[in-house]
């Protein structure tokens, strides 16, 4: 067992690009990341047992990140957004190409503008459904620089 960096996981978009109709995987510069789960609590009582038991549970995910100029992924991303549609994301270990895909609502979009500095992004996202696992042939490309 080996100890997994978080430079080694990465998020990406997949979308067709509207112009071309191809089919893009585009990587997100992302600074950090992360997913959560989160379970409800549901009450129980019982002539048996009075306790909790587990209630809808709810995966997500957040990260930050570097923008690019005329990055059609963030485009993505809004139109996503303001047209209430779910966004196909990955999450890929660089290491080995797998890949954990889901359909995901995205609930907060974010952008910073800071002077003489790098503008940024932040995002949060609820998964839809469930995920699947995926081996990519390749690492995307962008995934380990800004290109």
């Amino acid at each position: 067992m080996a100890v997994l960096k978080g430079e080694k996981i990465i998020y990406a978009v997949r979308f067709t690009d509207e112009l071309s109709q191809q089919q893009i995987l585009r990587v997100l510069y992302q600074t950090t990341g992360g997913r959560s789960y989160e379970a409800d609590e549901v009450e129980v009582n019982t002539k048996d047992i009075d306790g909790v038991d587990y209630g809808a549970v709810t995966e997500s995910i957040s990260f930050e990140g570097i923008m690019a100029t005329d990055d059609p992924a963030i485009d993505y991303l809004k139109d996503c957004i303001k047209t209430k549609k779910l966004a196909e994301i990955l999450e890929i270990n660089t290491d080995t190409k797998e890949a954990e895909v889901g359909k995901y609502m995205i609930s907060s979009l974010e952008f910073e503008y800071p002077d003489e500095d790098n503008a940024t992004y932040s995002f949060e996202a609820t998964l839809v459904g469930s995920t699947t696992n995926e081996t990519l042939t390749e690492v995307p490309a962008g995934a380990t620089s800004i290109d």
